[in-house]
């Protein structure tokens, strides 16, 4: 028996990849492949959305209500911080890879949220990121004051704030790139 071994690829050429969409034909049953345009690739790529939050059970209950959701045709991909810090941290390292911030007032401190969106509208890279503020206690921080003082693109008390509610905010924003009432 004859072993043959294959040529080693060039290393310095990089990988191709092509994407490919098969198109029907009208006259028989045979497939045409054609490359993907801009869009088809756009509604492909996620949505994603950092979810900061001190409770993780928080975190498993987004997860949850967002399973399987698509906004705009676009899947969502959540990404998670348990602190203030380890959002600035994240926000530092890839503030163009995030869509939007669904952020807790109180963590760390009283309001751990609240000095994070400050310094995320002090820095360019995150001055106009959607925020959609996600508080468990309103109180700490009501909503007619933060909306005065804040750029927020939304306000959805924990205590209130149903499966539904929580997509339609974020169809709006995400969107329709508006803030929400």
């Amino acid at each position: 028996m004859t072993m043959h071994q294959a040529a080693p690829l060039a290393a310095e050429e990089p990988a191709r990849w092509v994407l490919l969409r098969p198109t029907s034909q009208a006259d028989d049953d045979l497939v045409d492949f054609a490359d993907a345009d801009d869009a088809d690739m756009l509604a492909m790529q996620p949505w994603s959305i950092l979810i900061v939050d001190d409770d993780s059970e928080v975190h498993r209950a987004v997860e949850l209500a967002l399973m399987g959701v698509r906004v705009a045709a676009r899947p969502l991909n959540l990404m998670h911080c348990l602190s203030a810090a380890e959002a600035r941290k994240r926000l530092a390292e890839r503030p163009g890879g995030i869509d939007l911030v669904l952020l807790d007032v109180v963590m760390e401190t009283a309001d751990a949220g609240l000095a994070l969106l400050e310094d995320m509208r002090a820095a360019p890279a995150t001055q106009s990121l959607p925020v959609l503020l996600h508080t468990g206690q309103p109180g700490q921080a009501p909503e007619r004051l933060i909306r005065a003082r804040y750029d927020i693109s939304g306000y959805l008390p924990k205590t209130t704030v149903t499966r539904q509610g929580l997509i339609k905010a974020l169809e709006t924003i995400l969107v329709d790139r508006q803030p929400i009432d």
